[in-house]
């Protein structure tokens, strides 16, 4: 399960930290981010049982509240906030059967959306905290992992883990669930084609409600006990330019869209500490091949994936890139 993998990694090394969270300057240890986790499942137990909507920035609050959704047993609803946040919230409501959206006010702010009325704020949740509710989970973070896995969340590895929807380009967005055995199958196969097991940090940019960044920037490095360095904006191309440099990710995941406009503000040095750079959601151009190469001296790995294929289908292995082809098949799928 995605939460007892977390649970893993928080109990083998607490004090490493799990999220460097850049738009907030809120930075967790993985010991810290079990607290509250475990804090928010409770908290999420008494709003809703079945399904919660989560409509969050990639951040340390966007990451805590999804993991704290699966360790109360309850399935987050991705919400897209990039365009007609509001309308999003009222279409998964219908879709998905939930009324409880967990959201911020700096966010709704941000994107220009009323506040809706089964909205609950999460810094309203977090200053509300009693000191009895932080003792609960205090003396549930000590206990051993196999105990705590116990408590926590679903046991079955074809649960509901996450329901995404689909951009909706053509027609109304799609509901999309994934499996906790989707998720995870992806995450394995991805990282040892990608040999991700000795990485030690990378750049979470992508947003949540997309399966590219729930995968590869929330689930991946939580599971592989990895460090997030977020931003909630993934568009503020000079801003990253300037986390890169000064927080040195090892890895570097994007949309050629995003891609493009970090390598055109940076100068030569400023991806020093990037060992992998990776493309997806997008043809990647060869004159953006280019620019990474010539400046950076990196090869951008490009793959190819779907929303339902949680997403990685196929990616170009890190020994044999093949430049303007979308790679082989990961372990473990088959492509007809």
């Amino acid at each position: 399960m995605l939460q007892h993998r977390f649970i893993e990694s928080a109990k083998k090394r607490p004090d490493k930290m799990a999220i460097i969270d850049r738009t907030t300057g809120r930075d967790v240890t993985y010991g810290r981010a079990l607290l509250a986790s475990l804090i928010l499942a409770r908290r999420f137990q008494k709003l809703e049982r079945g399904r919660i909507g989560i409509m969050l920035p990639t951040s340390s609050g966007g990451a805590l509240a999804i993991v704290g959704a699966l360790m109360g047993g309850i399935t987050p609803v991705m919400i897209n906030y990039s365009t007609g946040a509001a309308k999003n919230c009222q279409y998964a409501q219908q879709q998905c059967d939930f009324k409880v959206i967990i959201t911020a006010r700096p966010l709704l702010e941000r994107v220009g959306c009323d506040e809706l009325p089964d909205m609950v704020f999460l810094e309203d949740i977090m200053d509300e905290l009693s000191n009895f509710e932080k003792a609960i989970a205090f003396v549930k973070s000590k206990l051993t992992p196999t105990l705590l896995t116990q408590l926590c969340g679903k046991k079955d590895l074809d649960s509901e883990a996450v329901i995404l929807f689909t951009s909706g380009s053509e027609k109304d967005p799609k509901a999309v669930q994934l499996t906790h055995k989707n998720i995870l199958s992806n995450i394995d196969s991805f990282s040892e084609m990608m040999d991700l097991y000795n990485m030690d940090n990378l750049l979470a940019v992508l947003p949540y409600f997309h399966v590219f960044g729930l995968t590869i920037n929330l689930w991946t490095p939580l599971c592989l006990g990895m460090t997030s360095i977020t931003y909630a904006n993934p568009l503020e191309f000079k801003t990253i330019v300037k986390i890169i440099k000064e927080d040195e990710p090892q890895m570097l995941v994007g949309t050629p869209l995003f891609l493009e406009g970090y390598v055109k503000q940076s100068e030569p040095g400023d991806f020093a500490s990037i060992q992998l750079t990776a493309s997806g959601a997008d043809k990647c151009s060869e004159r953006l091949r280019v620019l990474y190469r010539e400046k950076h001296n990196l090869e951008i790995l490009e793959g190819y994936g779907t929303t339902e294929t949680s997403p990685v289908i196929s990616v170009n292995p890190r020994d044999a890139n093949k430049p303007g082809s979308i790679g082989v098949p990961i372990p473990g799928v088959e492509v007809k």
